[in-house]
């Protein structure tokens, strides 16, 4: 029975060992892969990491498999046309998932939206084989045009994305060079927050005990520690965010009265921004909008955005802080 245990622990581990190797381009050195494995429970070594990864080069899991044996350490991952195929390919699936990858493409980092490749690039071959006869085909008769101005993405290394992800799934500290300090500093990485254009760590420095809220774009270097991190289990980030630490919120949420002119407000009949939202005829050309939100700098900004075609009634707060911020927008213009 032991002996039987010991090879469904190793059969188990295997299996761990293949679902943990990264796509290629991207590679993992046997001690990141080690990390992995130890996260998810399996007691091994790094040497057994390496002797368990030449046993799959060898074994029928072999071809999908790739070692950059260039230099030491080698870099090990999963032969990019290999990760994933699609089964029962047909018009609709293909459909959503263009329309998918349209939808994704501003939104999501493009490291992450690289993971997706081999999905979009099945459906792209699945287009090129199945061609409509006659008229145009699929992606001729569907596009996504995004609402609004979005600001491209600040770049970041994929190897700073992956350590920083890898250090948050396996909850382990990192030593980090912020911009272009010489030295590293020790850091606990907490949770990551995408704000669109720039994505932040939210992290405690070693030996602090508040939190710092890190760019990833400007993080030089980056190398995860085996030490666990110390004070998660005492952070929670949905109560982290609501109190305002991403200076958005502002702790309270207010009775919104507005007036929208020149039919600027009519698309919230169809679009309106949450299930309180209430809209009255005020005047000709003019109507009325009760809503409870969250009092934020992003609804300031979305009321700045109405210029002279919005009027806040209440809370006169936010009236006073709108009016100072146009007044102060007049005089640019002087």
């Amino acid at each position: 029975m032991a002996a039987d245990a010991a090879v469904d622990n190793k059969s188990f581990r295997l299996l761990a060992l293949l679902h943990a190797l990264p796509v290629a381009p991207r590679r993992m050195e046997a001690k990141e892969l080690q990390q992995v494995l130890q996260s998810e429970g399996y007691v091994c070594d790094k040497r057994t990491v390496e002797r368990d990864l030449n046993l799959l080069l060898e074994s029928q899991f072999g071809y999908l498999i790739e070692c950059d044996d260039r230099a030491r350490p080698y870099g090990w991952s999963i032969c990019s046309d290999q990760y994933l195929s699609i089964p029962a390919m047909d018009e609709k699936m293909a459909a959503t998932w263009f329309l998918v990858e349209r939808y994704l493409q501003p939104l999501m980092p493009r490291d992450a939206l690289q993971k997706l490749a081999p999905i979009f690039d099945a459906v792209d071959a699945w287009f090129k084989k199945h061609k409509p006869t006659g008229g145009r085909s699929w992606k001729d008769k569907v596009a996504y045009v995004p609402r609004g101005f979005s600001l491209q993405q600040a770049s970041v290394p994929a190897g700073i994305v992956d350590a920083v992800y890898g250090a948050l799934y396996r909850n382990r500290q990192m030593d980090i060079w912020y911009k272009d300090r010489k030295s590293p500093k020790r850091v606990h990485p907490l949770a990551l927050v995408d704000r669109g254009a720039v994505r932040y760590l939210i992290a405690r420095f070693e030996g602090y005990d508040n939190y710092r809220h890190l760019a990833l774009h400007r993080l030089s270097r980056v190398e995860i520690l085996d030490d666990p991190v110390q004070g998660m289990r005492a952070f929670d980030l949905n109560s982290y965010l609501r109190n305002g630490n991403m200076n958005l919120p502002y702790g309270e949420r207010i009775s919104l009265e507005l007036l929208f002119y020149d039919q600027a407000g009519d698309h919230l009949y169809e679009t309106p921004l949450n299930q309180s939202q209430k809209l009255a005829k005020y005047d000709e050309g003019v109507i009325k909008m009760t809503v409870d939100v969250e009092h934020t700098e992003e609804l300031k900004w979305w009321i700045l955005g109405f210029g002279a075609k919005v009027a806040v009634l209440a809370p006169a707060s936010l009236r006073d802080e709108i009016e100072a911020e146009l007044e102060a927008a007049v005089l640019r213009y002087r």
